[in-house]
């Protein structure tokens, strides 16, 4: 019975300070200034008709597809087909994918996603802009992907599907911007 109200007392002085057995953490934040932000985009065929080409898309076969399509997704990486798929360049070559555009590590590109030279920034990092225009300066963006083209103080902003997409990547793009990053460290 003593046992029981041993345990009792701790379970109860656990609750009441909230004490923790895993690994705690602590953030470290990090800011400077200095940065070039600019935006990439998933284009739609549905929005750039014009004349076709026929590519070889891996494990599908040779398919046509509107010329400015192709040379949008080549720039960006990935752009979404008319038949509801997303079309990814990469490695040289064509790819298809049935769940959506990708970012480097295979992963869904979605909203807050950014990519990142990961000798600056750890991969992970939430990172604040405080520097951008509304919204994008109160959003907290997660550095999930990489580019062969963001090297240095260079930021690549996600900014989602479409021509109101892509007109938000002409705006966002700016030099001497103001970037902190936040990563956790276990104690």
């Amino acid at each position: 019975m003593k046992y029981l109200i041993c345990i009792a007392i701790l379970l109860l002085m656990m609750t009441v300070f909230h004490y923790d057995f895993t690994a705690q953490t602590q953030s470290k934040s990090t800011c400077s200034e200095g940065w070039y932000i600019t935006g990439y985009y998933i284009p739609r065929e549905d929005e750039l008709p014009g004349d076709t080409e026929e590519i070889n898309v891996e494990r599908v076969g040779n398919l046509s597809f509107s010329q400015e399509f192709l040379n949008e997704t080549r720039t960006e990486g990935w752009g979404i087909t008319r038949f509801g798929w997303a079309l990814g360049y990469y490695s040289g070559g064509w790819h298809r994918s049935d769940s959506g555009a990708l970012d480097a590590a295979g992963n869904l590109l979605s909203e807050g996603a950014i990519a990142i030279d990961r000798t600056l920034i750890p991969p992970g990092a939430q990172v604040q802009i405080s520097t951008l225009p509304t919204p994008w300066s109160s959003k907290t963006f997660r550095a999930t992907d990489v580019g062969v083209g963001i090297t240095g103080q260079h930021i690549d902003v996600f900014t989602g599907t479409g021509r109101v997409a892509e007109e938000e990547t002409f705006r966002i793009t700016s030099n001497n911007n103001r970037v902190c990053f936040t990563t956790n460290a276990t104690k």
